[in-house]
């Protein structure tokens, strides 16, 4: 790379109007659903895995998309308001948050998605990636790879999306082999990040929650990220006991309770981070971190970057 992620990153915000050619991006089962849908522009570009494409399109009426392929998809939203969205993929557990720019959905090969949103325009970027290409980054690793990813922030594909688009005019072979590499980062990333892992066939089912109880303890947590939150209280909330609370609440959301208030504190702290001028030890307290270098720890382990240096790529972003 040439530049900064946060450059690049601005450029994947600020080029999620432009259009290189049409392309059929997704597949919906439901005619009335495709109807529905209000395409501002559409391009495509082709690497050696797959296919990268740009879109844009105007969510003000009720949008569905659904997308069952026989590659990995990963979609990168870059900039747009959304009132609602829900999410869910395979049947599982729904998300039920608005995407933020630079957030990532992952849908492996094979898997359904269903998205219902609305808002005003937005724009997003997709990868289409070949399950037998990728299994060569892997070197010929057997089975699916990849694990589902919904509202995932992660600042590398971000930016290594913003370089693809910078890239995307470009005609020059030079320019052709710089985004064949940037789409085998991608893929290693993705490897690397989010495997799918070996599941072992429990002996037994696993206790798990209902919805009432997931949507209880998901809108509590939100609610309550500012202040201490511990296992009793949480068990109290779903009416099991803490150990059965635990693996009940791994089996659904596919880690603890206290892995999950980390995350979604760290969620918050980007948000804060890219929209309010308050300083970091204050956003730290805000978002349930005792001090400044408690979420500078943490922030840097799960993104790889500093709150600091996250804020000034969010400023690139927003053009600020």
């Amino acid at each position: 790379m040439s530049g900064p992620l946060s450059t690049y990153s601005a450029s994947a915000r600020a080029a999620g109007e432009a259009a290189l050619e049409q392309t059929a991006l997704q597949r919906s089962t439901d005619p009335l659903a495709e109807r529905r849908r209000r395409l501002l522009s559409q391009t495509c570009l082709a690497f050696a895995g797959g296919e990268f494409s740009l879109v844009s399109e105007d969510i003000s009426e009720p949008t569905e998309w659904t997308i069952e392929h026989d590659c990995h998809t990963l979609i990168v939203h870059l900039q747009g308001r959304m009132q609602h969205l829900e999410t869910r993929i395979d049947g599982g557990r729904a998300c039920r948050a608005p995407a933020r720019p630079g957030e990532a959905w992952l849908i492996p090969a094979g898997a359904y998605y269903v998205g219902r949103a609305d808002g005003g325009n937005i724009a997003y970027a997709e990868f289409r990636i070949k399950r037998a290409w990728l299994s060569g980054l892997g070197r010929g690793a057997p089975g699916d790879p990849l694990r589902p990813l919904m509202k995932q922030r992660d600042p590398l594909l971000h930016g290594l999306t913003g370089r693809m688009i910078q890239l995307a005019d470009a005609d020059d072979d030079l320019a052709g082999m710089l985004r064949d590499t940037m789409a085998e980062v991608v893929g290693l990333h993705l490897l690397r990040e989010y495997p799918a892992g070996v599941v072992a066939r429990p002996a037994r089912t696993p206790p798990s929650l209902s919805e009432a109880q997931q949507r209880r303890l998901q809108d509590y947590i939100l609610a309550h990220l500012d202040q201490h939150l511990g296992l009793e209280e949480l068990a109290r909330l779903a009416g099991i006991g803490r150990h059965r609370l635990i693996e009940a609440f791994r089996h659904c959301f596919g880690m603890t309770p206290m892995q999950y208030i980390i995350a979604q504190r760290l969620q918050l702290a980007c948000g804060l981070l890219e929209s309010t001028r308050q300083d970091i030890t204050s956003i730290a307290l805000a978002t349930g971190f005792s001090s400044h270098s408690h979420l500078s720890s943490a922030f840097k382990r799960r993104y790889g970057i500093t709150p600091r240096q996250f804020r000034a790529q969010a400023k690139g972003i927003s053009g600020a």
